[in-house]
């Protein structure tokens, strides 16, 4: 039983963590063109290079963390020591840590200079959400029993889990629509889906008498998966697990559609717009379903004052006898009022979106090497909704050097976030980061992510004139 556990755990991981937001979140990657992936998060953005190639994991792997509870040093003194309470006070009602990871398997575009650009890419995405209330933690460290807490509904009902792992096949096209004034773009994924595991319709409520201290216990709860047999699971049997032994199967299938725009008010000014990852996948195979359906249980617990005034007639050997048949009984009473059932007849297949940005902003340059930006952005993923805000500093030497800094206001807190992209003939080095702290002091800060990639460009962002090779030219000095 402890090896099937760890190889479910294990898997789990490898769902999540090989692939991290809750996330609303946008870095270099996102919003410029020179990472080779902005034309993905709006169409409508051009790759500053005739044509790109990224290939494998290297070009381009990304991975996120996402936590948008207490930090490290809000609950932990410099001893060492843990403060449950302050870790309280700094929660929200609930909170979410989310994990996602992209790998791209590879990427490639061609642009015919201002007016069109094709681009195809495939890559493997991974992303989980675990959501929790902070009444779980309260009831942990201060009981039931607290003046706080008897009495009161204490509700469990954002607790959750989700994940999925897919394999994302993308065409996008962006073009001129007019004359150096609007480019419109548009993308289609062709999503394949490998695992999903889902907690749908959780509700808990515990609430505890102020009489007589009494526990009444109310829930319910869906869980779906595809790829995992729950059923094995729960009878402590040998778990096939996705990719057990080799490359896993397609089990799921999806369409997601991107838009955007481009609009040009003067030489200096653009405002722009896009929708990024509108659509979701349908899980048909390998499904397994177990529900708990709406449930009550009321504890009455022992009357110890009966029991008390019965002793003269009980041996105290007994006592701990009285106990565990109370146990057994309360056990007995609980498993069957929140008895886990078997979906009913075969699992029906079920669906998941894939994470949905959108986003509005507006670039100014008011110089040819200097850019600023400003966006504002909403993020769906698993149920829940993150919104934000971003400003940013571009400086470009000549197509080769791009160095970019940023400042996002995500989770009612500032990231720091920065990139830089370097060109050497053909080949683009890049590498960003959405919240720099992240790295560098990991413990005070909620937010990591990272992303380094290696793309091989052609072309040139600008035609440059250059001078033939027997052009002698005219000028002062010189006969003609």
């Amino acid at each position: 039983m402890g090896r099937i556990r760890f190889k479910v755990a294990l898997w789990l991981v490898l769902v999540s963590v090989p692939s991290v937001g809750l996330r609303a979140q946008l870095g270099p990657m996102e919003i410029l063109p020179e990472w080779g992936q902005a034309g993905w998060s709006n169409p409508a953005i051009l790759h500053p290079s005739g044509s790109h190639l990224l290939i494998g994991g290297l070009s381009g792997f990304q991975l996120e963390v996402d936590h948008s509870g207490p930090r490290y040093i809000d609950f932990i003194g410099q001893d060492g020591a843990v403060d449950p309470m302050a870790l309280l006070e700094s929660m929200d009602p609930f909170e979410t840590l989310g994990l996602r990871s992209e790998v791209p398997l590879f990427s490639l575009g061609f642009r015919e200079k201002e007016r069109f650009e094709f681009r195809l890419r495939s890559r493997v995405v991974a992303e989980q959400q675990f959501s929790y209330d902070r009444d779980l933690f309260d009831v942990a460290w201060r009981g039931n029993g607290h003046p706080d807490n008897i009495g009161r509904p204490i509700s469990f009902s954002e607790f959750g889990f989700n994940a999925q792992a897919y394999l994302d096949h993308g065409l996008s096209v962006g073009a001129m629509a007019k004359e150096d004034k609007l480019w419109l773009g548009w993308g289609i994924h062709l999503l394949n889906g490998v695992a999903a595991f889902g907690l749908e319709d959780f509700d808990a409520v515990w609430t505890t008498d102020t009489l007589d201290y009494s526990w009444d216990l109310s829930g319910q709860a869906t869980l779906n998966s595809a790829g995992l047999d729950l059923d094995s699971l729960l009878a402590g049997v040998e778990v096939a697990l996705p990719g057990d032994g080799g490359v896993p199967e397609t089990i799921g299938a999806g369409v997601a559609f991107d838009y955007g725009f481009r609009w040009r008010l003067t030489p200096k000014v653009e405002l722009e717009g896009a929708v990024e990852g509108r659509g979701g996948l349908r899980w048909l195979e390998s499904l397994s379903g177990k529900q708990l359906d709406p449930s009550n249980f009321v504890l009455e617990g022992i009357d110890l004052v009966e029991e008390y005034n019965g002793l003269d007639s009980v041996s105290l050997d007994s006592v701990p006898n009285l106990f565990e048949d109370w146990q057994a009984g309360m056990q007995d009473s609980l498993s069957g009022a929140f008895s886990v059932q078997s979906t009913p007849g075969v699992a029906a297949a079920f669906d998941t979106r894939i994470r949905e940005t959108w986003r509005f902003g507006i670039r100014f340059r008011p110089h040819e090497s200097l850019e600023v930006s400003a966006l504002a952005y909403r993020q769906f993923s698993f149920g829940r909704v993150r919104e934000g805000g971003l400003f940013g500093l571009t400086y470009r030497l000549r197509g080769n050097v791009t160095v970019h800094a940023q400042a996002q206001y995500h989770q009612g807190g500032w990231l720091w976030g920065g990139g830089l992209s370097l060109r050497g003939g053909p080949i683009r080095l890049s590498i960003s980061s959405r919240h720099v702290p992240g790295f560098l002091l990991p413990l005070e800060s909620r937010h990591m992510q990272g992303q380094a990639g290696l793309s091989f460009d052609m072309g040139y962002a600008k035609d440059k004139k250059r001078r033939r090779k027997n052009d002698l030219g005219t000028g002062k000095g010189m006969w003609h």
